[in-house]
């Protein structure tokens, strides 16, 4: 994918987007739920630093499904390893999980100078329709603009594709750049799907909302532990099923980049204003 198609194809999502060369932001948080060794942040944080000062604060290890939990009630401390990712970059790894770093950064290391935008991923996988429950990286953008900074989760991308790295990373900053995120107001996050490579075969970009259901779980018993007691061990996997047209799925396996429009909370208030009566107490 050529910088020329990408800047079009952030055009055609957002016409009033503004160009990378000249970003709303002049410092970001990059974090991810993969690790902070993995190509794909390393791309992430190279790609942001030619325009603004990149602080990339990631977890050591791979802490996928760890959604935005914070380990401070296991274990209140956290050790922390730098990282050289290149110029104009901070990078720094963290033994605990995406919250941890989001929290970590926000409210101790970068207290001082917080981050215009939060950027979370570049997620090996997809998360699509109801994925985003159980996502560190979906977990990790929710967590950061609870606490007050918008953000931006992107997902799918192989660590073994160069060329879909450098085209992606890319684009995530003309994106980042876009009166598309520079719109967001508070409560407001973004989540993006890219669709598998390589770069030429992406369609362009689409506004899509979740499909259904994608992410299955269920318990099944696994035998008794040596003090009798009943195991039972979780399994888990992806089901796609029927889709909704145009639905982040549906798109998303078509060849789009889907770009989902998020807000915190879970406060029904079509149901508070016509609310009826509580009994006593």
């Amino acid at each position: 994918m050529s910088r020329c198609f990408a800047i079009l194809l952030i055009l055609l999502l957002c016409p009033a987007a503004a160009l990378a060369g000249t970003p709303w932001f002049q410092r970001v948080l990059i974090t991810n739920d993969d690790g902070v060794d993995t190509p794909q942040i390393a791309a992430l944080a190279r790609a942001f630093a030619e325009v603004c000062e990149v602080t990339v604060v990631a977890p050591l290890a791979n802490c996928s499904g760890s959604t935005n939990y914070i380990s401070a009630f296991r274990d209140p401390e956290v050790a922390v390893e730098p990282r050289d990712l290149g110029p104009g970059i901070a990078a720094w790894g963290v033994d605990g999980f995406p919250g941890d770093c989001v929290l970590l950064a926000l409210t101790g290391m970068m207290v001082d100078a917080p981050p215009d935008l939060v950027i979370s991923g570049v997620n090996s996988g997809p998360n699509l329709a109801d994925a985003y429950l159980a996502s560190g990286t979906l977990g990790a953008a929710r967590l950061g603009t609870q606490l007050g900074v918008p953000a931006i989760a992107f997902s799918n991308l192989d660590d073994q594709d160069v060329a879909m790295q450098a085209a992606v990373a890319h684009w995530c900053v003309e994106l980042a750049s876009s009166g598309a995120a520079r719109g967001m107001t508070a409560g407001q996050y973004l989540s993006v799907n890219f669709p598998d490579g390589p770069p030429q075969k992406v369609r362009g970009v689409q506004w899509a909302g979740p499909g259904h259901q994608v992410f299955h779980d269920a318990f099944k018993k696994a035998g008794l532990d040596e003090q009798g007691r009943r195991i039972w061990k979780q399994h888990w996997w992806f089901d796609d099923g029927t889709q909704p047209e145009g639905s982040d799925v549906a798109l998303q396996r078509a060849g789009w980049i889907t770009v989902t429009p998020m807000r915190l909370g879970d406060l029904d208030r079509e149901r508070m204003q016509r609310a009826g009566a509580l009994p006593k107490w």
